[in-house]
């Protein structure tokens, strides 16, 4: 197998909340799943289940999420759900784009990566935080 498109890294992408974690994983392995499909030229209809599997997933974590940091002192809630609204959208929009054209192009891994290192790094932090800081 080739290598991972993208790697779980415990120090930066961290949360401190496992269950969020355990959730981060799970789309990571999904991304990849559909990364290496991709390079075996695998079927438009096996690579448009894998994105539906990765649009439903994204789906129920930020569900997830979202009730989680609602029991926190979170001050930021409001903005981090419309971050999830738009991420949804613009992830849709790129599942669009795939059913029309049949190709992942490099623009959408590259969405996909940042989307996910940038999101976990810059914004589900500050929850992780303060849930530590509750339990602590």
């Amino acid at each position: 197998m080739s290598e991972s498109f993208f790697k779980w890294d415990p120090v930066r992408l961290t949360t401190h909340v496992d269950a969020m974690d355990n959730e981060h994983k799970k789309l990571i392995d999904i991304m990849n799943k559909l990364y290496e499909r991709h390079e075996a030229k695998a079927t438009k209809n096996e690579l448009g289940a894998i994105i539906r599997e990765l649009a439903a997933w994204t789906t129920t974590h930020f569900e997830h999420e979202e009730k989680f940091f609602d029991t926190l002192p979170y001050s930021q809630a409001n903005v981090h759900k419309k971050i999830h609204k738009d991420l949804l959208e613009r992830l849709k929009g790129h599942a669009a784009e795939f059913e029309k054209t049949g190709a992942l192009t490099p623009a959408f891994f590259q969405f996909l990566k940042t989307w996910l290192t940038a999101h976990i790094m810059g914004i589900d932090t500050k929850y992780g935080m303060i849930a530590a800081n509750k339990a602590g």
